[in-house]
């Protein structure tokens, strides 16, 4: 069987010529990076997860209740004044109502009735104490977990009915230790003894007075208590009480209030329903009695008036004899008689409003200008009146005064009887429909939702951790970096081998020569190309020496020195290998050969040019390894001596491949450049940043050896994103017939 092989590699031929660097964001590079890193994500995900998790089923439970009360529209006792009022004003009266249910007066009544201000917790064991006592059941406390008794593990009860401290240990945690037979003391923060007492007793101390109703815990387990101001308790319960109206304009007002304990909080908000519904019934008695007190008030002053006005006309009858009155005037007396009690009627709602409202009251310009229009009609009817004859006028004058007079009494008295019935069965305009109930299920934390989001902000949190560090990685992993940076070609893209890959992990080096061993590998397809590649330097170059070098150690340098070599050589080259590397050069390891006799020796001239060169076991491939390491491996490379040897060398072989050492750690790295017809510069994929590659450039181009291109090395093959950006590998095996 034969095996086939096919790399495909793309760089940007525009972006070559320009030598510009392309700021585009590739969707398709994106996608690819993120693929990449997908076990990265998964694992962030999962942790957010898991923290997710154990947030959802460790989080205090949080219930809910909520009662239902109807606000009926509330009438006024003289005539529709609080119709008018609102209809003017332009506010529902249940905004009202709920600031009411909101305010002091009534949340201060239901947190003094409930002893709200009055917090008692168990310590419960951190972070799974809580979760544990939720677990217990049975009337017993449950027994301590591994000896720590101080815990409280579930069914502990204390109920705390009085709670009275100085100002001084108010809103500050104070220990409560259970003790045997009902007893118990308490501590404060500095852990000073503050009181001793008995459970049903009450108990007084410094500083501090209680009476503690329940206390069932096993001895020396610890509660906090905490006496809290009513500021405190106030914005406590504000904020965990919703009130709104349910539907639009239908009076009906929605009560909810969250909290820990189920029990507690539907007690707490039957308490704040009773305490609303009790002042709105004071409140309507308060009115009544406000109005029964002013319509008595006004009584005695009317029915004065009506016994003025009967006395003088009857006075007048007795001086002037009965006066019959025509149509005409019958008909103005009754329309007369009509507007006076209306005028009155709103003067008395005028004197109501007085005591509730200012004169720029909508509701009190509102009454001004009802009554100055019946005002025009009065004085209309009275001009009228005054066109007939003098007898007729002075009768039907002193009989409007009798009828009006006696109709506005008539009605102030029946409105008084109605008030006295008010104020004595006031029942209010407001009643609850739905009690508050004790919730079974807690609405907070939502499980399934808490994971859900917690999938969902692990998987952004995973992606913006994989695009925060390839953003702050500056290591170039592209070699359309290196074309668009320093406007050079990239000569040979070599993928990672997972034959070598495998040899490293085993032995912690590898065999360089991949050539012999696989030389179907997709590594050793691109050096057949790098091959083709470097015919058309030397054509151009004064010698046939090549230098393959690199910004630092471990790039790959000898990988591609020996391979390329061995590949040149099984083209009919007479090719010879050098390990330039007089510090730590290692390439005869992959030549299965020994150190020396080597380069160094060669050159300070204790061995001959045929014991240093060695033959391999390609044909026409031969290597000159470092020989013994010397003290001053950068003053024998940069001898005139090295430079007569390597002339002899060039005109021996066909080619000649210098090994270099690191260019940015041995100096004479940039000489063996200057030396060679063609030098290469060796990039790691992921092991380079720009920066280093500028300086090693740099470094070369200083010391006359600018190089011709770049080796993009260990280009990692199965990348999602080198994939989509146009470097493929492919393997194509055929069967042999």
């Amino acid at each position: 069987m034969s095996r086939e092989i096919e790399f495909r590699g793309s760089l940007a031929s525009e972006s070559r010529a320009s030598g510009g660097e392309g700021n585009e964001v590739d969707l398709r590079d994106l996608l690819g990076l993120l693929l990449d890193e997908w076990k990265t994500i998964a694992g962030v995900t999962l942790l957010v997860v898991l923290l997710a998790g154990v947030y959802a089923f460790t989080a205090t439970p949080i219930y809910e209740t909520n009662a239902l009360v109807q606000v009926e529209q509330q009438k006024s006792a003289l005539g529709g004044l609080e119709e008018l009022s609102s209809m003017l004003s332009g506010e529902a009266p249940t905004e009202a109502e709920i600031e009411i249910v909101r305010s002091r007066m009534v949340l201060g009544d239901a947190i003094a009735q409930e002893n709200l201000d009055i917090e008692v917790e168990p310590k419960r064991f951190p972070l799974i104490g809580g979760v544990l006592a939720r677990q217990h059941e049975g009337p017993a406390p449950a027994e301590p977990w591994l000896g720590f008794d101080s815990f409280a593990w579930g069914g502990e009860r204390l109920r705390v009915d009085r709670l009275d401290v100085d100002r001084g240990l108010e809103n500050e945690p104070l220990k409560l230790i259970a003790g045997e037979v009902g007893r118990y003391a308490v501590y404060a923060p500095d852990r000073t003894l503050l009181v001793e007492g008995t459970v049903g007793h009450a108990a007084d101390g410094d500083g501090i007075s209680m009476f503690v109703s329940e206390l069932v815990a096993r001895t020396g387990t610890e509660f906090r208590i905490t006496k809290k101001d009513l500021f405190t308790t106030l914005e406590d319960l504000h904020e965990r009480l919703r009130v709104a109206e349910r539907g639009r304009q239908t009076g009906i007002l929605a009560l909810s209030l969250e909290g820990e304990d189920n029990i507690k909080i539907a007690s707490t908000l039957n308490a704040i329903a009773s305490i609303y519904l009790k002042q709105n019934v004071e409140r309507l008695s308060e009115e009544a009695a406000q109005t029964l007190a002013f319509l008595e008030e006004q009584l005695p002053q009317l029915r004065a008036q009506l016994y003025e006005a009967e006395h003088a006309l009857n006075q007048f009858r007795v001086t002037k004899g009965s006066v019959d009155l025509n149509l005409e005037a019958q008909g103005l007396l009754e329309q007369l008689t009509e507007v006076e009690k209306q005028i009155s009627e709103l003067e008395l709602q005028r004197v109501e409003g007085a005591q509730r409202f200012t004169a720029e009251h909508p509701t009190m310009v509102a009454l001004a200008h009802q009554k100055a229009e019946l005002g025009e009609v009065r004085d209309q009817l009275e001009r009228r009146i005054r066109a007939l004859p003098q007898s007729e006028q002075d009768t039907l004058r002193l009989m409007r005064d009798v009828t009006v007079a006696n109709e506005l009494y008539l009605l102030l008295l029946n409105r008084a009887q109605e008030m006295k019935v008010l104020r004595a069965g006031t029942i209010g305009n407001v009643r609850i429909i739905d009690a508050a109930f004790v919730p079974r299920e807690p609405v907070k934390p939502r499980k399934a939702l808490v994971l859900a989001l917690g999938l969902f902000s692990g998987g952004m949190f995973g992606v913006l951790v994989v695009l925060l560090r390839h953003m702050l990685d500056s290591a170039i992993r592209d070699p359309k970096i290196l074309e668009q940076h320093f406007a050079m070609p990239v000569y040979a893209i070599v993928p990672r081998s997972e034959l070598m890959v495998a040899d490293a992990r085993k032995s912690g080096g590898g065999s360089a020569l991949l050539v012999e061993r696989d030389p179907n590998d997709p590594a050793i397809e691109s050096l057949r190309s790098l091959r083709t590649s470097l015919e058309f330097l030397f054509h151009e170059a004064p010698s046939r020496i090549l230098t393959i070098g690199g910004p630092a150690p471990e790039i790959g340098k000898s990988f591609v020195s020996a391979n390329l070599g061995a590949l040149m050589a099984q083209a009919g080259r007479r090719v010879l290998v050098i390990d330039g590397d007089l510090r730590r050069g290692h390439l005869n390891k992959a030549f299965s050969l020994d150190r020396s006799p080597g380069l160094s020796d060669l050159i300070a001239g204790e061995v001959q040019l045929e014991q240093a060169v060695r033959p391999t076991s390609i044909d026409g491939l031969f290597i000159l390894p470092t020989g013994t390491i010397p003290p001053n491996p950068a003053e024998l490379l940069v001898s005139r001596r090295f430079e007569d040897l390597l002339g002899r060398l060039a005109a021996a072989y066909d080619v000649v491949v210098i090994d270099a050492p690191p260019v940015l750690a041995a100096s004479e790295a940039a000489h063996l450049a200057k030396l060679s017809g063609v030098s290469l510069v060796v990039v790691r994929s992921g092991r380079q940043n720009r920066r280093e590659v500028e300086l090693a450039v740099d470094r070369l181009s200083q010391a006359g050896a600018t190089p011709r291109g770049f080796i993009f090395n260990d280009l990692v093959a199965g990348s999602r994103r080198y994939a989509y950006a146009g470097y493929r590998y492919y393997r194509y095996e055929k069967q042999a017939t």
